[in-house]
């Protein structure tokens, strides 16, 4: 068996990266492909608290006041396995919600904005016109007490 030459694993590796290429972008995208992600406090007069990681990177604890926003930018890994989530604290109520994966970047088209609402956090669905995604509080404030019985 010959042995093969620095410029055949060249065009192997060649070879190989543009196939990866191809698949991804048949996807819908390319692996360099960069993506936001966009945290806002939209409370007015409320402080809100936010704590963002991955299994890769933790983000930070951060204080947002009303319509401050919190950015990061990424690369999706390769397979598209990346998630990103947030643990929101309000006034209003609190949770730990998914921020970012394939399935909502397919909604949001690499800019991924959440508006953090009285009643939820909302992504804005650039994908379908801006149509906001909410979703309910998970938790309800400290100082509501649940019903009798």
């Amino acid at each position: 068996m010959k042995t093969l030459t620095q410029n055949s694993v060249l065009a192997i590796a060649l070879l190989l990266t543009m196939a990866m290429l191809i698949t991804s972008e048949a996807n819908g995208r390319l692996l360099v492909d960069r993506e936001t992600v966009v945290v806002k406090n939209d409370i007015s007069g409320e402080n809100i608290t936010i704590h963002c990681y991955s299994s890769d990177d933790d983000l930070g604890v951060h204080t947002l006041p009303y319509a401050a926003n919190f950015t990061w930018y990424f690369h999706v890994s390769v397979g598209g396995t990346t998630k990103f989530y947030c643990d929101l604290t309000t006034g209003h109520g609190s949770g730990n919600y998914g921020v970012f994966d394939w399935r909502l970047e397919t909604r949001c088209d690499q800019y991924c904005l959440w508006l953090i609402q009285a009643y939820g956090p909302c992504l804005v669905q650039t994908a379908y016109a801006g149509h906001l995604y909410c979703q309910p509080w998970k938790k309800p404030p400290h100082n509501i007490k649940a019903f009798p019985s």
